[in-house]
């Protein structure tokens, strides 16, 4: 389930650590939005991997929540 583009929770740590450090900003903010993406994505694999199938019901339900979560547009 995991995309070879998502980022790994340390890679993205790292980037949010050397950001900070070097007052880079715009690396500490993208570290950090993939920090929350990457724990995110874990979240939810862990989660599904112990669940029912969902129906097509819950999935539409689940997508919308997150297309309109964190002021994504």
């Amino acid at each position: 389930m995991s995309s070879s583009n998502s980022p790994t929770q340390a890679k993205a740590l790292s980037d949010v650590m050397v950001g900070v450090r070097t007052g880079d900003t715009q690396r500490e903010a993208k570290g950090r939005r993939d920090l929350a993406e990457a724990k995110i994505a874990a979240y939810i694999e862990r989660n599904l991997a112990v669940a029912p199938p969902l129906t097509n019901q819950q999935i539409h339900r689940l997508t919308a929540l997150l297309r309109t979560s964190g002021g994504a547009k």
